[in-house]
């Protein structure tokens, strides 16, 4: 008859088996169930008040406050892609009219940096160099990268649409079932209910804190680029600026990605001061805000050093990607958290030993 030694043994190393599977097959869900449950923490007090309204019925309260976030992201998504497509098509008709009237995309190009060009030499000769043939090999590498890059994206869209389709139903779920999970998982861990709700917590105020610091970043993002548009006389600076606050939210590029095409857009038609002062005023200011305003933010709910945070939400980022802007913070948070448990458990009095009391 087998020891229970040789049981827990077994039955141990089958379980760790069992869990490397379990990760292995689960992890191309990990990304969404993460995104899940910082939509159900986030969207909790909304939760709350569809369950009043479903009289504590748990799966209609669960189904209003999956379907209201889902109205709450979706119909905003949406009015953003019309717009943004409008304008992207009137942008294609305009190039195609001017390129037409150029007598083809190349010599239209070539005819836009001809002014820059000639500014530029007044101090550079540029006679020796020929920019028809770089301009006309350059068209061509782009629009091989152009079409490359278009099927990336209806590729990434797809993954996305199916992404977006799984954390909406798991959120369902948390929604549904989560304080019990929540509940049951805090019984696993060797920790008093106090410590573990000081954890839950710490998780929470994070998770909440840098969602309101992506939400300050983006607005003011957009804000100061659709100022920036607007004095440099951009069409469309209010679209601009909507723009430049949702790519806010986009690792390491973020806004830049507005602004930047649109700086050298300006260089190249010869408006050299419009080009050269939206490109400080991204690279100096609309740049630098978010590491001012996200760890200050994110430190005014969460109890660490804004550098730290700044630390983590870069690091973070550069792990992680868009996931790593709640992940950095909440590692750092439950490790502080998690240091200040074991501070207060060495630092308990230990009982004196038998003879020693008085």
């Amino acid at each position: 008859m087998n020891s229970k030694r040789t049981t827990i043994f077994f039955l141990s190393a089958l379980l760790v088996l069992v869990l490397l599977l379990a990760l292995v097959i689960t992890s191309p869900f990990l990304k969404p169930f993460a995104f899940a449950v910082i939509l159900a923490v986030v969207f909790q007090p909304l939760h709350e008040r569809a369950l009043r309204a479903t009289k504590q019925r748990h799966a209609w309260g669960a189904l209003l406050s999956t379907l209201g976030v889902l109205l709450l992201f979706g119909v905003p998504a949406f009015v953003i892609t019309t717009l943004a497509a409008n304008e992207a098509l009137s942008a294609a008709h305009y190039l195609s009219r001017r390129s037409a009237e150029e007598g083809g995309f190349t010599i239209f190009v070539t005819t836009l940096a001809a002014r820059p060009l000639h500014f530029v030499g007044q101090w550079v000769d540029v006679s020796k160099y020929d920019f028809t043939s770089l301009i006309s090999s350059s068209t061509q590498k782009l629009s091989v990268w152009m079409f490359g890059f278009g099927a990336a994206v209806l590729g990434n869209l797809a993954r996305f649409t199916v992404d977006a389709l799984i954390t909406f139903v798991i959120l369902f779920f948390l929604f549904r079932e989560g304080k019990d999970w929540a509940y049951r998982a805090g019984r696993l861990i060797p920790l008093s209910p106090v410590q573990v709700a000081r954890l839950y917590a710490n998780i929470s105020d994070t998770i909440i804190a840098n969602v309101y610091g992506i939400l300050t970043v983006g607005a003011a993002q957009g804000v100061l680029t659709g100022i920036a548009m607007r004095i440099v006389g951009m069409p469309s600076s209010l679209l601009l600026g909507l723009a430049a606050g949702l790519a806010s939210i986009i690792p390491v590029v973020g806004s830049a990605l507005i602004w930047a095409p649109v700086a050298i857009y300006l260089l190249v038609t010869g408006a050299i001061w419009q080009g050269v002062f939206l490109l400080i005023w991204g690279i100096v200011v609309v740049s630098s805000i978010d590491n001012v305003l996200r760890p200050w933010v994110v430190a005014g709910r969460v109890e660490l050093h804004p550098m730290v945070l700044l630390f983590f939400i870069l690091g973070g980022v550069e792990a992680f990607g868009f996931l790593g802007l709640f992940l950095g913070p909440v590692v750092a948070s439950v490790l502080a958290a998690v240091f200040a448990i074991l501070r207060e458990e060495l630092s308990e009095p230990k009982e004196a030993p038998a003879g020693f009391a008085d």
